[in-house]
């Protein structure tokens, strides 16, 4: 009997609304706020290095392109040679331009292809780990979006969308965020996840909070498709962008931010996302060639120590923006400052700037109150309300206590009092009850 995967053109199942509250990709706003606090990290970070003697840019880079095996992907019969060919040409761009490490790993069906996916990511993040470092991975290959009632929306990676049993081996299929563990929980530096596949963005719909930067960059959206290999397929897009960066760029190095723009120059019809894997969205991968450091000789001995502590200050200002000479300033007197201080420095690293709204806040705190005062009326009532059932068990209908009532109006004198306290509105001394019934709710 055959088993058939959903077809890419589907319409995925309905998903637990919960999974929709995620980091998506960010509004043209938010993208030119992100822009400008990229351009400040940057910035800060390259200025405090040099001063402190650090080599900017990353220790060590590291790229696993993921693909499946020819013999099982669906993909020969309509573009293996522009297939094999794009995967070489990015193979060669990161390694001869970039100068980044890069390893191909083939994704096959002998056995589990979920066992060989997870062991490909573990073994990348084992074997590459570092504060400094960043790990690359790129897949390429068909996906499917399918509903989990316990997991929600999952990712799921297959070399075809039709696969029958008389094939033989295991069904070729491999869960993403399954694989994609260790690159949220055990990385220790920054991870760049690049996924050209149908609903690519699937993958973002959960996601964890940590300081470091973890970004994915999807050829489609959380419901969408891409185009496969050959001509205007994302890959070839993300071939040709990484090489106009590059030549383009005055420093050497471009963020992923303008990584994905560039790309979306040339594929307008189906649009890069990108989304902040992490939901810190205040740094972003930063993309260059590598320089051959000997960090034993070139940096300075304090660079070298393991941290043993971080010190975070948070700045009250009266403006909303570091001009870049400001910025400059800063990133040269602090160095000099813990020097004064008699405090050891390996490295400082701009963390992150924030804009205040005084409106956001205002409304936030009001809705917070609200939130409380309708809690404690809630548990005032249910108290209330097992209490009456108490006393008509105890008392007989026909003899009611005459103080019953007086009861209940200085019950629901209190629970307005309370609610009034809650939302920050002073009542009439006269209003508010100076003894309370036992059923007023409180412990």
């Amino acid at each position: 009997m055959a088993s058939v995967l959903p077809q890419q053109g589907s319409t995925p199942q309905a998903i637990v609304s919960q999974d929709m509250n995620v980091l998506g990709p960010a509004d043209d706003d938010t993208k030119r706020v992100l822009k400008r606090e990229d351009e400040r990290q940057k910035r800060f970070d390259k200025m405090s290095n040099t001063v402190l003697d650090i080599p900017n840019g990353y220790r060590k880079v590291e790229v696993l392109i993921i693909r499946w095996d020819e013999s099982i992907d669906e993909f020969k019969g309509h573009g293996k040679e522009a297939d094999s060919a794009q995967i070489e040409r990015l193979q060669t761009i990161f390694e001869k331009k970039f100068h980044f490490g890069c390893e191909v790993q083939i994704l096959r069906n002998i056995d589990d292809p979920q066992l060989d996916l997870d062991h490909y990511i573990m073994s990348h993040v084992r074997n590459h780990n570092g504060d400094n470092n960043l790990l690359i991975v790129y897949y390429t290959g068909h996906a499917a979006q399918v509903a989990d009632p316990i997991k929600g929306r999952r990712l799921r990676l297959s070399a075809t969308r039709d696969w029958d049993e008389s094939m033989g081996g295991h069904q070729p299929i491999a869960f993403w965020d399954e694989a994609e563990k260790p690159l949220k929980t055990k990385a220790k530096g920054d991870v760049l996840t690049i996924l050209d596949c149908c609903f690519a963005s699937t993958a973002a719909v959960k996601s964890d909070d940590e300081w470091r930067t973890y970004q994915l960059l999807a050829a489609s959206a959380v419901e969408g498709k891409t185009t496969g290999p050959g001509p205007g397929s994302f890959t070839e897009a993300l071939c040709d962008s990484l090489e106009q960066l590059l030549e383009e760029s005055t420093d050497g190095t471009f963020s992923v931010f303008k990584l994905e723009e560039t790309i979306n120059t040339k594929r307008t019809e189906k649009a890069a996302l990108m989304w902040d894997r992490l939901k810190k969205h205040k740094r972003s991968v930063e993309l260059g060639p590598l320089k051959k450091i000997d960090i034993k000789k070139n940096s300075p001995s304090q660079y070298k120590k393991p941290e043993l502590a971080s010190l975070n200050l948070r700045f009250s200002l009266t403006t909303d923006d570091l001009s870049n000479t400001q910025i400059d300033t800063l990133a040269r007197a602090f160095p000099a400052v813990c020097k004064n201080a008699g405090i050891g420095i390996r490295q400082i690293k701009w963390v992150g700037m924030e804009k205040r709204d005084p409106t956001m806040r205002v409304i936030q705190s009001i809705n917070e109150m609200r939130r409380r005062a309708k809690i404690r009326k809630n548990n005032t009532s249910k108290t209330r309300k097992t209490t009456e059932v108490s006393d008509a068990r105890k008392r007989p209908s026909s003899r009611p206590s005459s103080l019953a009532p007086a009861k209940r109006r200085t019950t629901n004198a209190s629970m307005a009092s309370e609610e009034s306290l809650e939302l920050g509105i002073q009542t009439p001394s006269g209003s508010s009850g100076k003894s309370r019934s036992p059923t007023s709710g409180e412990d």
